[in-house]
């Protein structure tokens, strides 16, 4: 077999089948097994189409590597700048050093980058070899010409597309294949966590038309008895998969999986089926698939016709059903055979493989302010020097004959601007150092070994599970430190909130309510009598139970079908007894669940997509309506103890657009109907009512349905119709038109499902509570006490979100509630406008005041899109919410969700910029850059978009699978470590980086600014006073440990659990703004002047073998300014460890070693640099030497003591204050205390006192 892709048809086309002319007796030669044609080059060229199945994730390879690397370095413009630098640094005309200083640095800086880019990539390269060399089983020619085919072991590089493969028990899919055969009842089992995350199993079923007359599917059968029904025989299938079955027992598994011979002759078998497949070209989508498969030969079954949906020759629709996807694992079905439709790159898990947004954090678009800051600081300052140089050139050194200025000379340019010009390059390159080139690398090592070392290894936001624990995971570590600038939290709900356990607590049997909410089904036992749990759940229920009856009533009314009209039903038992019987028997038939059994064939439980389908099935389980599984589109149930059966024609899947699903079934007697639930908004205009029907009016089942969500219960709606045999034929056979249409299958498929999902009858309501996880209430108070807007966003109803967002405390008073539903564009925009004014003019309205009342708003999904729809209305809107302390956004579809975060990250932008003239503007949008983030957190697919659309991104690894996750910057298990995150990560974080980044600058900054003050002394001519090699060891030995020391292990407070219990002070503490960094850079041009001039000053020249000369004067200068440096860690932490104080010292101890072994390399190398030689051990042995280090390590360490003793005493910032009080005692801490309060009102210590 091989594919072949018709461009003009848009489609890709697979052949299968043998060659032409071949019989089904024919041997095959390897190119009609391949379906060529026979020519050799032709079918080269068609297997070549393709793109192989050899997969790579790495970035690199051996070839690839220096060049992609530097080109992504030299992209970023802080490595571009010094790349500019270094170059000119070789330029010896103009450059003050050599270029070996500069080259150095670089390469240093790359070569750290370098060595993290090869590890992670090795760990791809690895990856990628062990999954392209796993075993693949593919059905091929047999040599010995005996069997017509063997099935032989291939790399999984090696497949292609067209080719049979045999899938064994627990093996992954090593492409994407439809489904041909399996082991028993042609249906199959798959995992499909490596792709979503999901556990529960999902099932696959063969694609029809390649049917084989197997022992299973004879003994299986296709009706009753196992003959054909009159329906079935019109041509029934299904949409979706949910051909169900019991799980195929061990035993069977290892008895099929040793019957080689028996997989060899169904291989066998398979590849005499001739036809095409026709399906969509390769696209991203898990759970969408476009196809059909055109059978012109199938010797093996009876031809029949393919728009009724017979077996045989014809065309049949193909969807997601019949797909096995790359990734996921066969689970306990024997084995499986697949044709191979995509392979590789173009397969669905691969496809889905996109990256995360690149996110820049506020830091790192502050960082990249500063410096353009610094760039333009640096050009003046070179600027002013070369004019300086210049001036001093006509004024002085023209005068000086020992310059030699009245000779032409190197730099000695006559051209006035050319002079200054070298000049002006020859200063910014003696100045380079002003911008920290170790900083971008310490920066991004800091960062990664925090997410390693602290958030995916904290304790405290472990959940142990039965067989493994979830730790957090930080996925983009770049955006640390926006965890404690976020101003607005965006949250899903279910799943998020709740814990996604669904327990049924009341349901409605036609008008009439059962249960009270109050009996908990999870605290049923497995062995207690169901009779006994109706009587539980209610009483009326075990009356219903009773007046049921004997056991031929039971098999009677559920033969004469689900809902009906019949009068055996209402004679056999009494009326809520009736309704009760229908709803039950829809509840146990209308599901999309696989059962689970025990050795010995009991069902202990169910897996499903839904949470609330398998919540309502295992209740119905406990009520005596188990489902026992699907053989062969036959759906069996146990009511009561006692067998009945269904037969399956159609399921009708759910979807988030139609938010209903629906099964056509038919009961013993040939009767067929459709039973449908959904949501009550879908429902409720599709339900018939009044005389005759079930439901008394519209308006009832209204009142219900607000009964339950006002209980905070989720409501599912449930509805059934009778069909006519002709009826259901004449729709089924447009059905499957339309399923067959490629290019407008869903439009015409949804216009189908909506025709027959018409005309209902009111079956009944059931009630789902889920339950809020734990210390969300708590977590939602902390978050606003932190004063971060909270905004919930779900799908419930208004009633059902809004007391749900009372009992978690989003909603404080629902008396004093703005509520938006209008659907009324001028009406809406009054309504917005109005309260726009009360909030800004402090008037009580809706509860907004200024007596210190929250502001709470809530929104429906309509409301919204008419808000959405309208950008002056949006931004009305989006300014309201700004407002507002939380925000409840109820029906909202999944595009909303993104659409909101949208619209106020953008209503943040421009607020920034309100009211500041058209030349600050970019000064608000600076603002924007470093302040305000905006949160998403969610755990399912449909919250992907709204994660990636925000500043930050959070998934909650839940029962939804891991989509949110795999798209998040962080992943957690529980809403409550949000908190955390925050508050502890966040701030810690953010105080370690923001002072890793201004003390970076500081000390590059003083070492350039010494060597500036030293131009004023040498007629600005770019001599540096440091040599290039004692430069650079500055930077990347003797002062990058302890800052980043400091960045792993300080912290503003003692115990990290403070920061939790005063929220009041998140975002308060501005450790990182403008104001800031630059007092920081003033005390740097401070100490740089204290420890240039009072060397300079207080040495005299004594003689030619003095230490008074320039390098000297120089070098004492720069241990006295290294110094300064390395205790300025010091100064800044909070927290002291043996091991950080270790370092510190060992920083400065270690310069004067070097500086030893510096003199002496000179010597054993014999560098004719008699300036230097034999310098240090002159310096180092001169009391007047060490008097004028001490003299300038003690003025400026005193100065910083003089200012942080002022600072703590008299203006205090809110973490030192807390922090004084977490280890304070009496009369200290209660002054503190006072302190605080009068700063932050409402703010507890550490005692919970006020």
């Amino acid at each position: 077999m091989l594919g072949t892709e018709r461009g003009e048809e848009k489609l890709r086309v697979v052949d299968f089948g043998p060659a032409p002319g071949a019989t089904s007796r024919t041997p095959r030669t390897a190119r009609s097994w391949l379906g060529g044609t026979g020519d050799d080059s032709n079918l080269s060229s068609r297997r070549n189409h393709y793109c192989s199945n050899r997969v790579s994730t790495a970035k690199y390879n051996y070839f690839t590597f220096l060049p992609k690397f530097l080109y992504i370095m030299f992209s970023r413009a802080a490595y571009f700048y010094f790349l500019v630098q270094m170059c000119l640094s070789w330029w010896n005309e103009v450059s003050p050093f050599g270029g070996i200083g500069f080259t150095m640095a670089l390469v240093f800086v790359l070569a750290v980058s370098g060595i993290k880019e090869i590890v992670e990539d090795v760990k791809r390269h690895q990856f990628d070899r062990v999954t392209n060399q796993s075993t693949a089983h593919v059905v091929r020619l047999d040599k010995d010409q005996e069997l017509g085919v063997e099935i032989a072991d291939r790399k999984w590089e090696d497949v292609r597309v067209g080719e049979i493969i045999l899938v064994m028990d627990g093996e992954e899919i090593p492409a994407d294949c439809l489904c041909l055969h399996t082991a028993v009842e042609n249906t199959c089992y798959v995992n499909t966590a490596n792709l979503d995350g999901e556990t529960n199993l999902k099932i696959k079923r063969a694609m029809r038309g390649a049917e084989l007359c197997s022992e299973e599917v004879q003994s299986g059968g296709h009706g009753h008895n196992g003959e054909e029904t009159g329906a079935h025989a019109g041509g029934s299938t299904r949409e979706g998969p949910h051909q169900q079955s019991a799980l195929v027992s061990s035993a069977a598994r290892a008895r099929t999986m040793r019957d080689l011979d028996g997989m060899r002759d169904q291989a066998s078998k398979l590849a005499q089926i001739q036809g095409q497949v026709h399906c969509e070209q390769p696209s991203a989508h898990l759970h969408n698939f476009k196809g059909y498969v055109s059978v012109t030969s199938n010797p093996w079954v009876g031809a029949g016709d393919a728009e009724t949906g017979g077996q045989g020759a014809g065309k049949f629709p193909l969807d997601m059903g019949e797909m096995m996807l790359r990734g996921t694992r066969l689970m306990n079905s024997g084995y499986a055979f697949g044709l191979v439709v995509y392979t590789g790159k173009e397969t669905r898990i691969f496809m889905n493989n996109s990256e995360t947004p690149n996110k820049q954090s506020s830091m790192e678009n502050f960082l990249n302010i500063q410096i353009v800051i610094l760039a333009i600081i640096q050009i003046v300052i070179c600027i002013a020097c070369g004019v300086m140089s210049y001036v001093w050139r006509g004024k002085v050194g023209f005068d000086s004959y020992y310059l030699m200025y009245d000779k032409f000379v190197q730099n000695n340019y006559p051209n006035d601007g050319v002079y200054i010009i070298v000049y002006i390059i020859t200063f910014w390159i003696l100045l380079s150092s002003m911008l920290p080139i170790s900083l971008l690398v310490s920066l991004e090592v800091v960062r990664f070994a925090q997410c390693i070392s602290f958030i995916n290894f904290d304790p405290s936001m472990r959940v142990d599970n039965e067989d493994t624990s979830r730790w957090p995971k930080a996925r983009n570590s770049n955006v640390n430190d926006d965890l404690a600038r976020i101003s607005y939290v965006f949250s899903d709900k279910t799943g998020t909130l709740t814990s996604n356990e669904m327990q049924l607590r009341m349901m409605s049997a036609g008008m009439t309510q059962l249960g009270d909410g109050k009996h908990k089904f999870e605290d049923v036992e497995p062995d207690d009598p169901a009779t006994e749990v109706a009587r539980d759940f209610d009483p009326r229920l075990w009356e219903c139970y009773q007046e049921i009856g004997s056991v031929e009533q039971i098999v009677d009314c559920l033969e004469l079908g689900v809902p009906t009209d019949s009068s055996a039903v209402t004679d056999a038992s009494g009326p809520l007894a009736a309704q009760v019987l229908k709803f039950f028997t829809s509840m146990a038939l209308c599901h999309s669940v696989l059962p689970e059994t025990d050795g010995e064939g009991n069902v202990t439980g169910y897996q499903g997509p839904s949470p609330d389908e398998v919540c309502i099935a295992n209740t119905m389980k406990q009520l005596g309506w188990v489902f026992k599984g699907n053989k062969s589109n036959v759906m069996y149930l146990d009511v009561l103890g006692k067998k009945c059966k269904f037969r399956l024609l159609n399921v009708l899947e759910f979807s988030s657009d139609r938010k209903r699903m629906s099964v056509i079934v038919q009961d013993q007697r040939k009767n067929i109907f459709l039973i449908c639930k959904g949501a009550d908004t879908v429902m409720i205009p599709r339900t018939l009512y009044g005389e005759g029907t079930n439901a008394t009016s519209q308006e009832e089942v209204d009142r219900i349905v607000h009964d339950y969500s006002c209980k905070g219960l989720r409501c599912l709606m449930f509805g059934a119709k009778q069909l006519g045999l002709e009826e259901w034929k004449s729709w089924n056979a447009e059905f499957q038109k339309a399923a067959n249409d490629i290019e407008n299958r869903e439009e015409r498929m949804a216009e189908r499902m909506d025709e027959i999902e018409a005309g209902l009858h009111f079956l009944g309501i059931t009630a789902v509570e889920d339950k809020l996880q734990e210390e969300v209430p708590e977590s939602i108070q902390i978050l606003r006490d932190a004063r971060i807007k909270v905004w919930v966003i779900t799908g419930d109803k208004q009633e059902t979100a809004i007391n749900i967002g009372i009992a978690c405390k989003l909603i404080s008073d629902q008396e004093r509630l703005m509520v938006l539903n209008e659907t009324g564009k001028d009406r809406l925009r009054s309504m917005v406008q109005g309260h726009l004014e009360d909030l800004r003019e402090g008037k009580a309205s809706a509860g907004a005041s200024t007596d210190g009342r929250d502001r709470e708003l809530v929104i429906d999904g309509k409301t919204l899109a008419v808000v959405l729809s309208d950008d002056s209305l949006s931004k009305a809107f989006a300014s309201l919410g700004a407002l507002c302390d939380c925000v409840l956004v109820c029906r909202a579809s999944p595009a909303q969700k993104a659409a909101i975060v949208t619209m106020m990250k953008a209503h943040e932008r421009s607020k920034c910029i309100e009211g500041k003239p058209w030349g600050l503007k970019w000064t608000g949008v600076l603002d924007h850059m470093i302040s305000n983030k905006v949160l998403s957190i969610g755990d399912g697919a449909n919250d992907v978009p709204m994660i990636q659309r925000a500043d930050i991104g959070v998934g909650i690894v839940g029962k939804e699978g891991r989509q949110a996750s795999n798209n998040s910057d962080f992943s957690i298990a529980r809403f409550r470590f949000l908190v955390r995150l925050l508050l502890v990560h966040g701030q810690t974080t953010q105080y370690r980086n923001a002072n890793l980044i201004k003390y970076s600058f500081y000390k590059n900054i003083a070492i350039s600014v010494m060597m500036l003050y030293y131009q004023f002394y040498c007629g600005f001519s770019g001599q540096p006073s440091i040599d290039m090699l004692t430069l650079n060891f500055y930077n990347t030995v003797f002062t990058a440990i302890p800052i980043v020391i400091f960045s792993l292990m300080d912290s503003p407070v003692e115990c990290l659990e403070t920061l939790m219990k005063y929220p009041k002070i998140y975002n308060t503490s501005r450790t990182l703004h403008t104001g800031i960094f630059w007092k920081a850079q003033i005390k740097a041009f401070v100490d740089a002047a204290i420890c240039f001039f009072i060397p300079y000053y207080a040495t005299f020249y004594s003689g030619s073998d003095s230490i008074d000369g320039l390098y000297a004067v120089g070098r004492i200068s720069y241990v006295a300014l290294q110094a300064v440096v390395t205790l300025e860690v010091l100064m800044i932490a909070r927290h002291y460890t043996t091991l950080f104080i270790a370092f510190v010292l060992y920083s400065w101890f270690i310069v004067f070693p070097f500086f030893y072994l510096f003199d002496w390399s000179m010597q054993i190398l014999r560098v004719p640099d008699p300036g230097q030689a034999g310098m240090s051990t002159q310096i180092f042995s001169s009391a007047a030497a060490w008097l004028q280090m001490i003299c300038v390590i003690g003025l400026s360490i005193g100065l910083r003591f003089s200012e942080k003793g002022f600072k703590v005493i008299f203006y205090p910032d809110d973490v030192q204050i807390i922090s004084e009080m977490e280890v304070g005692q009496g009369k200290a801490e209660a002054i503190k205390a006072s302190l605080l309060n009068k700063r932050l009102p409402g703010v507890k210590n550490a005692n919970g006192g006020p």
